[in-house]
């Protein structure tokens, strides 16, 4: 259950990294744009399942900062959408599989801590 009483979809570590690697895995070529906006769409989904857990403290600046930058990318008025070009498409799905691994690797500590 989160914060506001509702049950909160578990998270899986496992899918979520496996969606970052794929989307910050190095190729030759710029990606098809639908394979680009379907990774962001799971993006989006699981970095808005972490930020639903208690990651901790977010008084440190750094988190702090990260959680800003989290909120920011999740809000639909920075999304790209049909007119955005391709390479910013791109650029934003990067940044934002960036932004997840980091919350999830808050999400992991916190777990692990709690043992």
């Amino acid at each position: 259950m989160n914060e506001t009483g509702d049950v909160a979809l578990p998270v899986d570590l496992v899918t979520i990294s496996r969606t970052v690697e794929q989307a910050l895995a190095p190729g030759p070529d710029l990606p098809e744009r639908s394979w680009v906006d379907a990774t962001t769409g799971q993006l989006l989904g699981q970095l808005g399942l972490l930020l639903l857990e208690d990651l901790g403290d977010t008084d440190p600046a750094p988190v702090r900062d990260l959680h800003r930058i989290a909120y920011r990318l999740l809000d639909r008025h920075g999304r790209p959408d049909a007119g955005t070009p391709p390479l910013h498409a791109y650029e934003y799905m990067r940044t934002l599989a960036t932004v997840t691994h980091s919350v999830a690797a808050l999400y992991a500590r916190r777990r692990r801590d709690e043992r």
